[in-house]
C-alpha cells in the first residue's frame, strides 16, 4: 500500500509537473522567448546601424580630410597667385617710378642746357657790348650798334672756336 500511494503519489506530482510545464510554457516561457528573441533581434539591428554608420562615418571623415587638403592646396595656389601678383605689380610701379624719374631728370638736363645756352649767349652779349664800348672808348669814339653787332659776331665766333 505504500507503495501503491508512492506510486500514485509519484504519478500525480508527474502529471501536476507536466501540467504546471505546459501552463508555464504557454502562459510564461513563450512570451519571455518572444521578449528575449526581440530584444536580441533589436540589438542585432542596432549593432548592424551602427556599422552602417561607422562605415559612413569613416567615409565623411575621408571626405572631409580630402576636402580639407583640396582647401589647402587652393589656399596655398591664391597665395601663390597673390605674391606673384604683388610682385608684378610692385615691379610695374617701380618701372613706372624710374621711368617717370628718366623723364623727369632728362627735361631737367634740358632745362638746365637751355638756362646754360641763355646764359652764355647773354654773357656773350654783355662781353661784345663791353668790347664794343671798349674799343670805342681806345679810338675815342662812342660804340655805335654796328660796332656792337661786330663785337658780338667776333665772341660767338671765338666761343664757337674754343667749343671746339
Amino acid at each position: 500500500m505504500d507503495i501503491l500511494k508512492f506510486t500514485v503519489t509519484f504519478f500525480i506530482t508527474i502529471f501536476n509537473f507536466l501540467v504546471l510545464y505546459l501552463v508555464l510554457k504557454k502562459l510564461l516561457f513563450k512570451p519571455v522567448t518572444n521578449f528575449m528573441e526581440a530584444r536580441a533581434k533589436k540589438i542585432r539591428d542596432s549593432l548592424a546601424e551602427a556599422s552602417i554608420l561607422k562605415g559612413q562615418a569613416k567615409e565623411l571623415a575621408t571626405r572631409y580630410e580630402a576636402l580639407m587638403a583640396d582647401a589647402d592646396a587652393e589656399a596655398e595656389r591664391l597665395v601663390k597667385e597673390g605674391e606673384e601678383r604683388a610682385k608684378a605689380e610692385a615691379k610695374a610701379v617701380i618701372e613706372k617710378a624710374n621711368a617717370e624719374a628718366a623723364e623727369t631728370r632728362r627735361r631737367g638736363e634740358e632745362a638746365a642746357e637751355r638756362e646754360r645756352e641763355k646764359g652764355r649767349q647773354e654773357l656773350a652779349a654783355d662781353i661784345a657790348a663791353l668790347a664794343a664800348e671798349v674799343a670805342g672808348r681806345l679810338i675815342g669814339r662812342a660804340a655805335s650798334a654796328e660796332d656792337a653787332r661786330a663785337a658780338e659776331h667776333l665772341v660767338r665766333e671765338l666761343e664757337a672756336g674754343r667749343a671746339r
